[in-house]
């Protein structure tokens, strides 16, 4: 049961990716990231289709990069090819994962209305902001950069 007094039903449905990277569980995501009960199961998959989408193209050059390597799947790679893979397929869900929240949080605006006291943790801008950057953070992990760039100029 969530703290909205609603019951969680967790919704078993993947999301297929591309073959490199692993498919996405809307199930595993509602379990890891919780969002509010209210949130309809079209809208959670719609969300996460998009932000998986977006952190492809993020990390276009990284696979690339990969592939040239010989990996084919980010999950079953070798691991004298692509040390830490689990870890890589960890980084790379929750890029997805928390980008998928921080596009979501803002639309509970629009899902429901109640006392706007009880919905500041769900609406407000910087939960958005909070949950996009750990997506940045992860992609730029798995693109070998650290969370800060300097440039010379």
């Amino acid at each position: 049961m969530s703290f909205s007094g609603k019951t969680t039903t967790f919704v078993d449905r993947q999301i297929e990716n591309d073959g490199f990277w692993p498919n996405l569980s809307l199930a595993e995501f509602q379990k890891e990231y919780r969002l509010p009960a209210e949130y309809l199961v079209e809208l959670l998959g719609a969300d996460m289709t998009m932000a998986m989408i977006e952190v492809n193209n993020d990390l276009a050059k990284c696979k690339a990069r990969w592939q040239a390597f010989g990996i084919t799947n980010i999950e079953t790679a070798d691991s004298t090819l692509l040390p830490e893979r689990a870890f890589k397929a960890k980084l790379y869900k929750r890029a997805v994962y928390c980008r998928t929240k921080g596009n979501s949080l803002p639309q509970f605006a629009t899902v429901t209305r109640r006392e706007s006291a009880e919905n500041t943790g769900k609406e407000a801008p910087e939960r958005r902001e909070t949950f996009l950057e750990f997506s940045q953070q992860a992609v730029r992990a798995l693109q070998g950069r650290g969370r800060i760039t300097a440039v010379l100029l």
